[in-house]
């Protein structure tokens, strides 16, 4: 009975309901891959500082890449459903910019993700024994550094800007973009800056062993 009312109160406003269930499998795809890009960070940071890694650890990154993923995918499949929603139902929402500055972070993610697995991944695997960082040349480690960058500020991004409805119909998409570009550029600088630092201290510890003066 309880079952029967609550179905016939959902079927009662299709639109509603098509639209409550894009916004469900929305934030899953949101939640999943800024979860797992998070704690898949926080675990190359845990490795770049020295650690030396294990089999288990690079099956860990593997996994947390696979439900970015899946993230992803949701991402796609409920934004492009938003589109035909608004299109169908909603035209008006279709020029409010800041749905397409979301397109752009999404498919700025969709590239880094494709990179993240078809070269961080790899690599990760081949330095199973080793720490992250032996063998490596600097352009390799700063690449890595700025994949990592992109993913952290990119998720956050859509979430943020999803939840600022000062945005609406007000900003352009390029101003927004802009915004997001200042964001990683600051990081970059910030995160950058600091392996240079890690780099210049190891290579005066080695200098210094060698020479006998420590």
């Amino acid at each position: 009975m309880y079952l029967t009312e609550a179905l016939t109160a959902l079927s009662s406003d299709p639109q509603q309901m098509t639209r409550g269930i894009l916004r469900i499998f929305h934030f899953i795809g949101l939640a999943l891959g800024l979860g797992s890009a998070l704690l898949l960070d926080m675990m190359i940071v845990r490795f770049f500082l020295g650690k030396v890694l294990t089999q288990h650890a690079t099956d860990v990154f593997a996994f947390c890449a696979e439900v970015v993923g899946v993230g992803l995918k949701l991402l796609w499949v409920t934004g492009i459903g938003f589109l035909i929603y608004y299109w169908l139902y909603e035209p008006i929402k279709l020029t409010n910019e800041k749905v397409w500055a979301k397109m752009v972070i999404v498919a700025i993610l969709t590239v880094n993700g494709h990179f993240i697995h078809k070269t961080i991944l790899p690599f990760l695997q081949e330095q199973v024994g080793r720490t992250m960082l032996e063998g490596t040349t600097r352009l390799r480690q700063h690449l890595f550094v700025s994949a990592s960058i992109v993913s952290l500020v990119s998720w956050f991004g859509p979430l943020i800007i999803a939840n600022l409805p000062q945005l609406n119909f007000q900003v352009p998409m390029l101003q927004i973009l802009a915004i997001y570009a200042m964001v990683l550029a600051a990081f970059f600088t910030v995160a950058h800056l600091i392996l240079m630092m890690g780099n210049t201290h190891a290579s005066l510890a080695r200098k210094f062993r060698r020479t006998g003066a420590i």
